[in-house]
């Protein structure tokens, strides 16, 4: 009876340690090049044109929740929960195909919100014409987001992160070309448009190999796929909202150029984000059955995941903030000087929105996704609000403030709806040790910093705090056994 306790555990961690080493390595591999491509596409624009480029993305992320409407998240829930039952293949097939049609008719109608928005706040035709350019991928991301969320469900997120690597790849390599000739952002915009079409190929035919025939929709069920979608839909709306806003807002009250200082802070922390986008990816769908099947082990894996990700964010906020100025000044050039401060604010956000995504997901297997969508509103809300109101005054100094502020009231009421789960945690292993050990590397770096060169210096953190993590106990032998288990197979 033990053994058969034990082997449910180990085959969850199994399937979370494949999913999360193959998207960790992919998503390595993407984030090494997007960061490196994207160091180059700020040298080689410049603040003022990297600035339109980031405001023409703002722009279509902010009504990109109506090309989905919460759909593909729905549907990674419910491809999880089916895989396993009789009749799974069929409603999945038909799930699929309903949603690929429905994705396909909101592209076009948030593709013509984005460009009214552009028209109605005085962009310029240079960007009103990049905007329509960029629109056309919301077409091929409905077929790709929908086949996505059918590989995700399915847990094969090795397939997910292999398409994705291919497309990053494909934009760097044709990105780089436009760059090299001149084309400018509207090259970048090309390119990108190319390595989306071949992703969502790729996608449709990883798909197929699922056995998963692509059904005849069902236009009859369509309401009701929008009204159980709904609350996800909202979560995509707040975030969209808050993560891009304050950019719009740049561009239209302050400056081009202030908007490239910005962003290219900003686009650092999103690179931080890696290690949580993988974990979680690869936890949803698992936990999501985990839930259906044994829901007493939810507690425990919360506590171990959030230690994980404390471990792996609280270094790189501290890190970034005490060396900002170094780390600017090494990746650009002497024109991004305003970004050091907007960079040494905006870090913060890192640890919070590790938390906050991992935390919403928890509450959305529970099947609470109305109070994720609750609390997303809440704080979107509380960052347009501000946003408005400080933007047009102080700047890219108050878009990194609200930024961070933002994920912390998003926090805030994950944890109050958990509060019963919260409660069992040991906070001295989950927090209390990471953050000692994270006081003594900043303590360090920040004695050597000017003293050393940057990368010598960033090279003593990491060893620092490894030595220093394992001697507070924040890691050690506990952490190799439990991967030892989960790679056992029954």
């Amino acid at each position: 009876m033990t053994d058969q306790a034990n082997a449910k555990p180990n085959r969850l961690a199994l399937t979370v340690l494949r999913n999360s080493a193959f998207g960790l390595a992919a998503q390595v591999a993407i984030k090494a090049l997007s960061f490196a491509f994207n160091v180059l596409v700020i040298r080689q624009l410049g603040a003022g044109e990297y600035g339109q480029y980031t405001a023409v993305g703002a722009f279509g992320a902010v009504f990109l929740f109506v090309a989905d409407l919460g759909l593909s998240p729905y549907a990674v829930r419910q491809f999880a929960r089916w895989r396993n039952e009789a009749d799974g293949l069929e409603r999945s097939a038909r799930l699929n195909a309903n949603i690929t049609w429905l994705r396909l008719g909101l592209s076009v109608l948030s593709s013509l919100l984005t460009l009214s928005a552009a028209l109605l706040t005085g962009r310029s035709l240079e960007m009103v014409g990049a905007i329509a350019l960029n629109s056309l991928g919301l077409l091929m991301y409905a077929v790709q987001g929908t086949s996505e969320a059918a590989l995700s469900g399915f847990e094969r997120l090795d397939l997910v992160s292999g398409v994705r690597v291919v497309n990053q790849l494909v934009f760097v390599v044709a990105g780089g070309l436009a760059l090299w000739y001149g084309f400018g952002y509207y090259g970048l915009i090309v390119a990108n448009l190319l390595a989306i079409g071949l992703m969502t190929y790729m996608s449709w035919r990883a798909v197929r190999r699922l056995d998963l025939p692509f059904s005849a929709p069902r236009p009859a069920e369509w309401l009701g796929l929008l009204r159980a979608s709904l609350p996800f839909g909202i979560i995509g709306l707040a975030l969209g909202l808050s993560y891009r806003f304050d950019t719009v807002l740049l561009n239209i009250y302050r400056t081009d150029v202030e908007t490239g200082y910005y962003n290219a802070a900003y686009n650092l922390v999103f690179s931080a984000a890696v290690f949580s986008n993988v974990l979680n990816t690869a936890l949803y769908p698992s936990l999501s059955r985990q839930m259906a099947e044994d829901a007493s082990r939810l507690p425990a894996i919360t506590e171990r995941v959030l230690r994980y990700l404390l471990l792996t964010a609280l270094p790189i906020a501290v890190g970034a903030s005490v060396l900002a100025g170094p780390a600017v000044a090494f990746l650009y050039d002497s024109g991004y000087g305003p970004t050091s401060l907007a960079l040494a604010i905006v870090i913060w956000a890192v640890p919070f929105m590790y938390l906050s995504e991992f935390l919403g997901y928890v509450v959305v297997i529970q099947g609470l996704e109305r109070r994720v969508a609750r609390a997303v509103l809440i704080s979107s809300g509380f960052n347009v609000l501000l946003n408005l109101a400080l933007v047009p005054w102080l700047g890219l100094t108050a878009a990194a403030i609200m930024t961070v502020l933002t994920e912390i009231v998003l926090v805030a009421q994950h944890s109050w709806t958990l509060r019963s789960m919260i409660a069992q945690f040991n906070w001295l292993n989950t927090l209390g040790r990471p953050l000692l050990a994270t006081a003594v590397m900043g303590a360090v770096i920040w004695a050597l910093s000017g003293v050393l060169p940057f990368l010598a210096t960033v090279l003593v953190g990491i060893v620092t705090y490894g030595v220093t993590a394992i001697w507070v106990g924040a890691a050690g032998r506990e952490d190799l056994t439990f991967l030892q288990r989960a790679r056992q197979r029954d």
